[in-house]
């Protein structure tokens, strides 16, 4: 039998399979599977499955199909990468104004591990209700060059909310953000019948607290499922070449064959086009400096990763 994995909790897997969800464990072969020994875990999210029902109800999971993408992050104390889901068609990055604050360089290392797999990447700003002008004009300046789907919304007024679920509409998305953005309230205010938990942004700190525990997807209207994600507050691609970086800053793109070295890594070589950019104002200088913030984190990871 063939379902798809709905939810991970513990060394138990939820299989869905023609409308019912049976809880699954893995067959002892499977964890030796080669092609599977690279991540923390050999069964993701959104992974389609071969299982066996036993006579107790349960299943017993003995394949993993081959996977169209992969979503994961890895962190340098970590051999292998944290695998996240798998199978998706978008990665909502979920942020809002007021509190916590808008993270953009948390968003761009997501939008980096979305370059890097192929996976078009959708970024969410909640609580539109509390931005001002300076807030939105901000944020479409940070990103001006690229060609980045921003979509502003509103749980509390419901602003934004149809247009998000449009793009939600007939597809596998996983919403990735980090905890009091309002991800849940948004899903929530959209599709009635979720019925999450929600907590409150922390007065004290300014950050969300944890409310989802688990990756766990969830089949809405007609085709469309989700993929909610517990909070996160910072993101690994320590899997990443630093001198592949800047192919996945995709305004850098169309400048970056007319720098003078090859391959340039646009930052201490003379007569590199995006520095020339950068100074022109065609490129964000705080877009930049981001760069220039992943592109010393891994040039130090990779430097020091076998003392």
């Amino acid at each position: 039998m063939r379902g798809t994995v709905t939810k991970i909790f513990g060394r138990y897997y939820t299989v869905e399979y023609e409308g019912q969800s049976i809880i699954s464990t893995l067959r002892g072969r499977l964890r030796k599977d080669k092609r599977l020994e690279k991540y923390s875990e050999p069964v993701a999210v959104g992974d389609i499955v071969d299982f066996e029902m036993e006579k107790d109800g349960s299943g017993a999971i003995e394949l993993v199909h081959e996977r169209r993408n992969i979503f994961t992050r890895k962190y340098k104390d970590s051999d292998r990468d944290d695998l996240i889901a798998a199978n998706i068609d978008q990665i909502v990055v979920m942020q809002c104004f007021g509190k916590p604050r808008l993270n953009l360089r948390f968003v761009d290392r997501l939008l980096v591990r979305g370059s890097r797999e192929g996976i078009p990447v959708l970024l969410c700003v909640n609580k539109l209700d509390l931005a001002e002008d300076c807030d939105i004009a901000i944020l479409n300046d940070y990103y001006r060059g690229y060609d980045l789907g921003i979509m502003l919304t509103s749980a509390v007024t419901g602003k934004g909310l149809d247009g998000l679920k449009k793009a939600l509409e007939g597809g596998l998305s996983i919403m990735i953000g980090n905890s009091g953005v309002g991800k849940t309230s948004i899903l929530n205010r959209m599709y009635p019948g979720l019925d999450l938990r929600t907590t409150e942004v922390s007065e004290h700190t300014g950050k969300g607290r944890h409310t989802t525990t688990n990756v766990e997807m969830f089949r809405l209207e007609g085709d469309t499922r989700i993929i909610d994600t517990p909070g996160l507050r910072e993101f690994g691609l320590m899997d990443i070449e630093p001198e592949e970086l800047g192919i996945y800053f995709m305004e850098f793109g169309k400048y970056a064959r007319k720098c003078g070295f090859s391959p340039c890594t646009h930052e201490h070589e003379p007569d590199c086009e995006i520095k020339k950019r950068v100074e022109k104002g065609k490129i964000s200088e705080e877009r930049y400096i981001s760069y220039l913030n992943i592109l010393s984190t891994l040039r130090d990871y990779y430097k020091n990763r076998y003392r």
